[in-house]
């Protein structure tokens, strides 16, 4: 009972966290486009023609640059302030900060003109999200898990025939 709980709590977590930060990526990018005087700012977190979370904006003579990496900015900000609490939050700052990188990989690769960019930031991306769910579940069921199942055993001779 206490391991369905335990599992509950992570799932829950994963979830505000993964919401929280598609709603501030989304909505920094109207907070810098409104301090760099874009005309039309909209965030769209929900679109019933499937066409997933977005920004809508119109502006004249900006530069893209920091409305793209808005996105990629306050999300960061919001993952490193994990760091600041105790030490069972201070794990989800790698969970958060691996999918801020995801959520913000389409944005670079418009920056710096390079579509296949978007592979290597998805993996390191991943990469923080593994390292943040492996803290996340040993600090919530207090062991320290192990990967010696990993580790080749030796057989002999005996216990194969």
């Amino acid at each position: 009972m206490v391991l369905r709980k335990t599992f509950l709590s992570i799932i829950l977590i994963n979830v505000m966290i993964f919401f929280a930060l598609i709603a501030i990526h989304e909505i920094s990018h109207v907070i810098v486009g409104f301090c760099l005087g874009c005309e039309y700012q909209k965030a769209v977190l929900f679109d019933s023609n499937f066409n997933g979370p977005h920004t809508e904006l119109v502006c004249n003579n900006i530069n893209e640059f920091l409305v793209y990496m808005g996105g990629l900015i306050f999300t960061s900000i919001f993952s490193l302030s994990f760091l600041l609490l105790e030490t069972t939050e201070k794990n989800m700052s790698f969970l958060s900060l691996g999918i801020s990188i995801i959520l913000s990989s389409l944005d670079i690769s418009f920056i710096l003109k390079i579509q296949s960019i978007i592979y290597p930031l998805m993996t390191f991306g991943f990469i923080l999200i593994t390292i943040g769910e492996y803290f996340i579940a040993s600090s919530y069921i207090k062991e320290d898990f192990s990967f010696s199942f990993l580790k080749n055993r030796k057989f002999s001779v005996e216990e194969e025939i």
